[in-house]
């Protein structure tokens, strides 16, 4: 992935942030209906990332590691976010594909 494309993704990230359609956390994914998509950090442990396979109702992207995708946020680490909106979802797929 190119950096633009990296950046693009980055503030996509944020926006829904602050516009409430992103959850984070393994046990918040039990929580929601449907099907969403995923971005889970490259660093996540093996057994988490099987029990989210196993889930089999996600589409899943791998982006930075759990350090990184915490400091877009504000927070410590991030292992799993949940995009809650199709649009922004797709957007940022878009971006991820490259």
């Amino acid at each position: 992935m190119d950096l633009e494309a990296e950046k693009k993704v980055v503030s996509l990230l944020q926006f829904a942030y602050k516009s409430g359609k992103l959850r984070f956390g393994y046990e918040n994914l039990h929580k929601l209906k449907g099907r969403y998509f995923l971005i889970l950090a490259k660093d996540l442990s093996g057994n988490t990332k099987k029990n989210i396979l196993k889930l089999n109702k996600f589409e899943i992207y791998f982006f930075k590691n759990k350090q990184e995708l915490g400091k877009i946020f504000g927070k410590n680490n991030v292992g799993v976010i949940a995009v809650l909106e199709d649009n922004l979802g797709r957007e940022i797929k878009r971006f991820l594909k490259g």
